[in-house]
């Protein structure tokens, strides 16, 4: 840098504008008398002393140049050296970099090898952590729960490798795992048994039932312990619903409300139906709680534990049931009673309770004796009204225990039809059968205990008294339309043979040979004035109102009356239209006798 800035200073020119500027302005500011030469001659002492100035500061500068130039040598010389030496150490330790290069690529590889066997361990075996929570025996948290899911999970892992050759190591993780989880299985199983024996005799708080439904499906993989854990839960709850069951029973709700069960045995049909009402409700209850239990692979068994605790109930439930049962003598009751469990009895199945279980075994016998039990008071009250059938009165009415039946298979249709299950306890077929029964009662004893006394027509009334009330009775209900419409031929069938006997009547009191007018020989027609006097004297005994006065269905007697005089005076017409074809052999009689509109009239 001094040299640079010497070497500038030496090249200026002296003569140059900048410098003759100077002069000049220096020249304007001198004093007049000075003369420019002596500027000239005194620049130029100025400038040679400069010069020597400068060669002196030179020649300090090439001193100091020297020694710079002595320093330099000297340090190239120990570069030199320097340079020497660091070949000789890099020769020497050539083979330390090589072996320091190995070792760099050794623990390369083994940090990679330490990463795969750490991997491997977080997928082929548990955790601290996860080891230290299956030690937990008390089940406290979620933790083990998941833990124990762990340990399925790299099991099935470790299944997989096994079927890879060589894979020693697996066997034995696998030996580990199976045993880790068999210890902790075994502590599911202590705290799901002692759960149930302290805390599923209550009603369970939704964590607690969460809890308890993680250990059930851990356990479902092994089926051993998942029957061992549900059988011991099922007893549980099967003594607890029976112990509700009695206490609801004889004590009733807390503080008395509702009232026990049994407050109310003297109202059957009540009594019965709380029974049933509890029965059920416990039945929704111990569905919801078990399929909450239940709600993964293992529903199935929801449906034998439910059975299993409805046990406790089936028995009591039967015994008061059937006692209520046996003290009812009311058909209506009955068949409340009898629709009622055919009813619950469908509830029942809709809550999936296995068909084969005590409890719907004890259903199904409670209806079938109550279905029984119905049928044979209503075979009593038949029994009763068919026995009623020994005679027949002279009024020839039905007997008043006929109106009994009547009144009760009336109320028992009404009832059958206004439920919301129209149960077979007493169907159409039943009901047609006693009816019919009745029926062939009623003919039997007209035409053989009384057939000397009765006169045909006799008969006939009173089998029509005896269809009329079973004609009313079937009448309103939908389901006896088949057995009306029968009854209802059968009754005009009657009403026709009636008519007939009533003509035969008319015939035999009126003495006129009818039968004779009707034979294809004329000659043997023997009419006697006596017979005609006679047969005009009795017209006023002829009144068909009086021989039907004793049926039953008035608005009948005045069509049977009315048709059997028509049919009379038919048979009269012709009659006398004979007598008056041989008016040559009978004249005088044909004077006498009435014209049929005179009959008609009369009639």
């Amino acid at each position: 840098m001094l040299g640079r800035r010497v070497q500038q200073i030496v090249q200026q020119p002296l003569d140059g504008p900048s410098v003759r500027a100077a002069l000049e302005a220096l020249a304007l500011c001198s004093d007049s008398n000075m003369e420019i030469r002596d500027v000239g001659e005194t620049m130029r002492q100025r400038n040679s002393q400069l010069d020597a100035e400068f060669v002196q500061a030179l020649g300090a500068v090439d001193g100091a140049f020297g020694a710079l130039e002595r320093s330099v040598n000297s340090l190239d010389a120990q570069c030199r050296a320097l340079r020497a030496t660091v070949n000789r150490a890099l020769r020497c330790t050539a083979a330390a970099a090589e072996q320091a290069a190995l070792l760099v690529d050794e623990r390369r590889e083994l940090r990679a090898r330490l990463a795969l066997a750490e991997e491997f361990m977080a997928r082929f075996s548990l955790t601290d952590a996860e080891t230290a929570q299956l030690s937990d025996r008390e089940l406290s948290s979620d933790a083990y729960f998941g833990a124990l899911d762990r340990v399925a999970v790299v099991r099935a892992e470790c299944q997989k490798l096994s079927a890879l050759p060589t894979q020693t190591a697996v066997n034995d993780l696998l030996r580990g795992l199976a045993d880790q989880e068999e210890a902790a299985n075994a502590a599911v199983l202590r705290w799901v048994v002692g759960c149930a024996r302290d805390r599923l005799i209550r009603d369970l708080d939704p964590a607690f039932s969460a809890q308890l439904k993680k250990a059930l499906r851990c356990l479902h993989a092994h089926p051993a312990l998942f029957d061992a854990a549900t059988g011991e839960i099922a007893r549980a709850r099967r003594d607890a619903v029976g112990r509700a069951f009695v206490a609801a029973l004889v004590r009733g709700g807390p503080g008395g409300t509702p009232r026990p069960i049994e407050a109310h045995a003297g109202d059957a049909l009540r009594y019965v139906g709380d029974m049933l009402a509890w029965a059920h409700q416990a039945c929704a209850s111990e569905r919801e709680l078990l399929d909450t239990l239940m709600g993964f692979e293992g529903v199935g068994e929801s449906g034998r534990m439910l059975a299993s605790a409805l046990e406790a109930v089936a028995r009591p439930l039967e015994m008061r049931v059937a006692q209520t049962v046996a003290e009812q003598t009311a058909p209506p009751a009955l068949f409340r009673i009898s629709a009622l469990l055919a009813f619950y009895s469908d509830l029942f199945r809709a809550l999936r309770l296995p068909a084969d279980s005590p409890f719907m075994a004890t259903v199904s016998a409670m209806c079938a004796g109550a279905r029984d039990r119905l049928r044979g008071v209503l075979a009593a009250v038949l029994d009763a009204a068919v026995a009623a059938f020994d005679h027949v009165p002279p009024t020839l009415d039905a007997p008043q225990q006929l109106n009994s039946l009547v009144a009760v298979l009336g109320d028992i249709l009404l009832l059958r039809e206004d439920s919301v299950k129209q149960d077979d306890v007493v169907d159409n077929g039943v009901v047609a059968d006693m009816l019919d029964r009745v029926r062939s009662e009623a003919q039997a004893v007209a035409m053989e205990g009384d057939s000397e006394r009765l006169m045909p027509y006799e008969r006939t009334i009173f089998e029509l008294n005896v269809l009329a009330p079973l004609l009313d009775a079937a009448n309103p209900h939908k389901s006896l339309h088949a057995w009306h419409a029968a009854a209802t031929e059968s009754c005009a069938a009657l009403a026709g043979d009636l008519c007939r006997q009533l003509v035969d009547v008319l015939k035999a009191k009126s003495r006129l040979p009818f039968d004779s007018a009707d034979s294809a020989d004329s000659a043997g027609l023997e009419l006697t004035a006596e017979q005609v006097e006679h047969f005009n004297r009795s017209l006023y005994d002829l009144d068909v109102t009086r021989l039907v006065t004793r049926l039953a269905n008035q608005e009948l007697a005045r069509s049977v009356a009315s048709r059997a005089v028509t049919l009379f005076v038919d048979n009269y017409s012709a009659f006398y239209s004979y007598v008056a074809a041989s008016a040559k052999t009978l004249p005088a009689v044909l004077a006498l006798l009435h014209t049929p509109e005179t009959l008609s009239t009369l009639l």
